[in-house]
């Protein structure tokens, strides 16, 4: 890949990471844990956007990564997300690592690394990646910084 164009690669996952913090950042005002998500069709369109609402749903089932799936699936009239691409605010855990392969995303952006629940393994060579996730494009660190200073903050209050 030249650098133009990896430049241009860059300027695309920084504009689709915005619009996920976008979410998170109405999911910090509701007192959620502020992650966001956006998922992209091939032809480069947003089809879904959500952020948690694990507390409002009182269930785990209420991720960001979860809710955009739905509303994508929903959006499509298929379950199969063939060539879309997710971009999630946070490194997502198993659980939605696991719905995203089965629903056939081709690619997940994310901006911070989660030392909790994240694999903390995405971006590695492990068997985790090598074994399960063959087919699933990765890249993380995205708007890296602005992502978990978000996080961050958010937490530093509710400690406060």
């Amino acid at each position: 890949m030249n650098m133009q164009k990896d430049k241009s690669l860059l300027k695309k996952h920084e504009f689709y990471m915005q619009k996920a913090l976008q979410q998170a950042k109405i999911a910090a005002t509701r007192n959620e844990v502020p992650v966001g998500a956006v998922i992209v069709s091939s032809d480069g369109k947003i089809i879904a956007r959500a952020y948690n609402k694990v507390e409002s749903k009182n269930c785990q089932t209420g991720h960001a990564e979860v809710l955009a799936i739905q509303k994508a699936a929903q959006k499509t009239g298929d379950w199969r997300l063939n060539g879309c691409l997710i971009y999630v605010t946070l490194e997502p855990c198993l659980m939605c690592l696991g719905l995203i392969q089965l629903s056939r995303l081709e690619k997940i952006v994310f901006g911070a690394v989660s030392p909790i629940f994240g694999t903390g393994s995405l971006t590695s060579n492990t068997n985790l990646v090598h074994n399960y996730l063959k087919k699933l494009d990765i890249e993380g660190g995205i708007k890296e910084k602005d992502c978990a200073d978000l996080l961050k903050s958010f937490f530093r209050k509710k400690r406060n």
